[in-house]
């Protein structure tokens, strides 16, 4: 567990059209059964991303260390108000 600043990327038409918001968050690896779902829809599993769910406005992307990353999955709001964003890369991009 380690907390980390990730921006929150609401994709546009263009890449100079994308939206980003910065928020703290705690990262976590996926477990062995998260990363097995990721890859039956064709993703590759790389984080889990816990944040306050209210910073949270259903952005389809997360950019962290200089990569993005798509958030294929959301749990939460959960009863601590935290929200937990599930990221991959796509199978097969050669990252």
């Amino acid at each position: 567990m380690e907390d980390v600043e990730i921006k929150l990327v609401s994709v546009g038409e263009t890449t100079d059209e994308d939206v980003t918001t910065t928020v703290f968050a705690t990262k976590d690896p996926v477990g062995r059964d998260e990363f097995n779902a990721a890859g039956q829809m064709g993703m590759k599993a790389e984080y889990k991303f816990t944040m306050w769910a209210a910073e949270y406005d259903g952005q389809e992307e997360v950019e962290f260390n200089g990569n993005r990353l798509s958030i294929y999955r959301t749990y939460g709001a959960r009863r601590d108000g935290k929200i937990e964003l599930y990221t991959a890369e796509r199978a097969g991009n050669g990252s």
